[in-house]
């Protein structure tokens, strides 16, 4: 038996068995914040579900001789514009994790008002 990858619309029966089943686990599905939610299913057993999110993420190159950081915000808080009209979510920018980041040290973020959103994105090898 293989592991199927089952949509679930964010109404109806099969939708609120995964809420209950989220439930057990401490964690909410809201139907007016899921775009896309997949079930993850082996036989009749529920393994997990993703909250699919298509958000544009940014990761920008901005050159130091040109920009200064009032630019970088002005670039920022355009971008966000820019996702919020076209793709109906906002718009998120990527940095590297390390602190040896010389455009976007951590202070620097902090002051201009980015919030970490203690999140990471993985890819498989």
């Amino acid at each position: 038996m293989r592991m199927r990858f089952v949509e679930i619309p964010p109404y109806g029966d099969e939708f609120k068995r995964l809420q209950l089943f989220a439930n057990s686990f401490n964690h909410v599905l809201d139907p007016l914040r899921s775009q896309k939610i997949v079930a993850f299913e082996k036989g009749e057993k529920t393994y997990g579900y993703a909250d699919i999110v298509y958000l544009p993420i940014a990761f920008p190159a901005f050159h130091p001789d040109v920009t200064s950081p009032r630019g970088v915000v002005e670039v920022v808080e355009g971008w966000k514009a820019h996702c919020e009209l076209n793709t109906g979510g906002e718009g998120y920018i990527g940095v590297p994790l390390d602190e040896s980041r010389t455009t976007f040290p951590k202070q620097m973020l902090e002051k201009l008002g980015f919030q970490k959103l203690e999140r990471e994105l993985y890819s498989l090898k």
